[in-house]
C-alpha cells in the first residue's frame, strides 16, 4: 500500500513538472496544434531584444480581446545573461540617453549612418522623449550631464537591466539564455520560420532542437553569427568595421616625442581633422569633429576624437588606420595668420614674460582683464609646443624670431598626429556596418526580402556616436519592430479565425 501510494506521488510530481515547464519541443508541436497561437521569436537578449520583445508582448496583451487567441514572445539569447553589453556600458552606469531636452535634428547629428532613416522613426513612431517617457514611468529617474550623456541617478546599470526585464516578464515574455541558434530557415508555403536552436548552448552532448514561429525580430547587434543568419534569408551585409576608437600615435607619446608626459592634458574646444584621398578628384575628402580633445599614453581620445573615428570609420579602416590627423587646439584663436599676428603683438605687449612659461592668449579679450583668466591652451602643452618650435625655456618675448613664432602659431592651428593605430574605447563596442537599409521597410523595420523578419538595433547598418545614442537607437527601432512584429500576428490570427 505504502508503495503504491509512493509511486503515484513521484508520478504526480512528473506530471506537474512537465506541465509547468513546458519543453522547447512540446511548445513547438503545440503552436502548430493550436491554430490560434501566434508565436514571435525574438534572436538576441541584448538591449534592443530585449525591448522589442517586451514591446511586442505589451501590444499584444493590451489589443487581445479575444481570450481565444493566445501569442507567445520568445527571447533566444545564446549567453548566460541577458543585455550583459548594457551592464557594462558608460563605466557600469548605462548612458541609457542622450539629451532629451535638444531638438530632434541636433540628436539625429549624433548619427554617422542611419540619420535619414531614423529621422522618420523618431519624429513619427517612437522619439527620444518618448523613450525617457518608457523609463520614468517604470520608476527610473534619469539625470542629464553637462555634456548632454543621460544616466540612471542611481548611476547603476543594473536600474536599466532590472526595468527592461522586469517589465518583459510582465508582459509574459519568454526569456531563454544559453539557447544558441544555428540556423533559420523560413518556408513560404506554409508562410512560418523554422528555427534549430541548442537550449544549452554549443554542448556537444545537447542535441539542436527544432520550432517554429510566425514572425522573427532579428537583434544580434554586430555578432557575425546573426549576420549569417540573415544572409540565408536573402539580406545584404554591409562589412562591419570599427567605428568609436582612440586614435594611436605611438611615435609621438614614446620618450623624446611631443606627447611624452603630456598624458591627461585636455583641451575643452578643438577640431580634428582627417583627409582622404578620392578616385578621380584632386581635392581630398575631409572629416572634421569639434570638441573636447584629450592626450592619452597612447595617443588622442575624447569626444572630438571619438567623434571623429565614428564618422570616418570607413576611411580609417581603408588606410589601415594609418595617416596624418590634423588638430587645431584653440579654433576660437582663428587661423595660423591671426595666431601668429596676435603673438607677435605679445613681444611688444610682454616682452620680459618666457616664451615657455604658458600661452598669453586667452579664450576671450574679456577673459584677459580678469583677475584669474584662462589659457587658451594648458601650461604643460605649451611649453611643449614652445621647446617644439625651438625656443629653450630662458627665452622671453622681445628676443623671439619671426620664424619660430610662425612654427609656434602652425602647432596651435595645424598640428599634425602621426596616427599609427586605432585604441579601444571601453565605454562603448560598437561598429559602423550590418543589413542594408536599402533592404529593409524603415517604417515597420521588416525586411523587404523576406516577411514576416523584422530587424532592430546594431544589426542594422546604424551606428551612432557615444553619449547615449546607440541605446536610442536600439529603444526606438527595438519598440518599433516589436509592435510591428505584434500587428502582424494580429492580422494572421484574425485572417486564420476567419477562414
Amino acid at each position: 500500500m505504502r508503495r503504491r501510494l509512493t509511486i503515484r506521488l513521484i508520478a504526480a510530481l512528473a506530471i506537474f513538472l512537465v506541465s509547468s515547464v513546458p519543453s522547447v519541443t512540446s511548445l513547438a508541436g503545440a503552436s502548430r496544434g493550436d491554430a490560434k497561437c501566434r508565436r514571435i521569436a525574438v534572436i538576441g537578449g541584448g538591449a534592443s531584444g530585449m525591448f522589442a520583445a517586451t514591446a511586442a508582448a505589451d501590444a499584444l496583451q493590451n489589443h487581445n480581446g479575444d481570450s481565444d487567441r493566445r501569442y507567445e514572445v520568445v527571447v533566444l539569447e545564446g549567453g548566460k545573461r541577458t543585455m550583459t553589453k548594457v551592464a557594462i556600458s558608460g563605466g557600469g552606469r548605462c548612458n541609457v540617453l542622450h539629451d532629451t531636452s535638444k531638438t530632434l535634428p541636433e540628436i539625429l547629428n549624433g548619427y554617422p549612418r542611419g540619420k535619414k532613416e531614423l529621422t522618420g522613426l523618431m519624429t513619427k513612431r517612437f522619439s527620444p522623449t518618448q523613450a525617457e517617457e518608457w523609463f520614468t514611468s517604470r520608476g527610473v529617474t534619469l539625470k542629464t550631464e553637462k555634456d548632454g550623456r543621460m544616466f540612471p541617478t542611481s548611476d547603476n546599470s543594473q536600474t536599466i537591466i532590472d526595468t527592461i526585464t522586469t517589465a518583459a516578464e510582465k508582459a509574459g515574455v519568454i526569456i531563454r539564455t544559453s539557447d544558441v541558434v544555428s540556423s533559420v530557415e523560413k518556408r513560404v508555403d506554409e508562410n512560418h520560420f523554422v528555427i534549430s536552436h541548442s537550449p544549452q548552448g554549443n554542448s556537444r552532448e545537447t542535441k539542436p532542437v527544432t520550432e517554429i514561429f510566425d514572425s522573427i525580430i532579428m537583434a544580434t547587434g554586430s555578432s557575425p553569427k546573426g549576420h549569417e543568419l540573415v544572409k540565408e534569408l536573402g539580406h545584404t551585409i554591409i562589412k562591419p568595421v570599427p567605428s568609436l576608437f582612440t586614435l594611436s600615435a605611438k611615435h609621438q607619446v614614446k620618450e623624446g616625442g611631443i606627447f611624452n608626459g603630456l598624458s591627461g592634458v585636455s583641451v575643452p574646444d578643438a577640431i580634428v581633422s582627417f583627409k582622404v584621398a578620392v578616385p578621380g578628384k584632386k581635392k581630398k575628402k575631409i572629416f572634421s569633429q569639434e570638441g573636447p580633445l584629450l592626450i592619452t599614453h597612447h595617443g588622442l581620445s575624447g569626444p572630438a576624437a571619438l567623434r571623429l573615428s565614428a564618422f570616418a570609420a570607413r576611411e580609417f579602416h581603408d588606410e589601415n588606420y594609418r595617416g596624418d590627423v590634423f588638430v587645431h587646439w584653440a579654433p576660437h584663436l582663428g587661423t595660423a595668420e591671426e595666431i601668429e599676428e596676435a603673438l607677435w603683438q605679445i613681444t611688444i605687449t610682454s616682452p620680459k614674460r618666457a616664451v615657455s612659461s604658458g600661452c598669453p592668449l586667452f579664450t576671450s579679450q574679456l577673459e584677459s582683464q580678469t583677475e584669474s583668466p584662462s589659457s587658451s591652451i594648458p601650461k604643460r602643452l605649451w611649453a611643449a609646443f614652445a621647446f617644439e618650435s625651438g625656443f629653450d625655456k630662458n627665452t622671453i618675448w622681445s628676443e623671439a624670431p619671426k620664424k619660430k613664432v610662425r612654427v609656434l602659431s602652425r602647432l596651435i592651428s595645424e598640428f599634425v598626429v602621426d596616427m599609427t593605430g586605432k585604441g579601444v574605447f571601453k565605454e562603448e563596442f560598437v561598429t559602423a556596418g550590418g543589413i542594408s537599409l536599402k533592404e529593409i521597410d524603415m517604417k515597420q523595420l521588416e525586411s523587404k526580402k523576406c516577411s514576416g523578419l523584422f530587424c532592430c538595433g546594431e544589426v542594422l547598418d546604424v551606428d551612432g556616436v557615444t553619449g547615449g545614442f546607440n541605446f536610442m537607437n536600439c529603444w526606438s527601432t527595438g519598440y518599433i519592430a516589436g509592435n510591428s512584429a505584434a500587428d502582424r500576428a494580429q492580422k494572421e490570427s484574425l485572417s486564420s479565425s476567419i477562414s
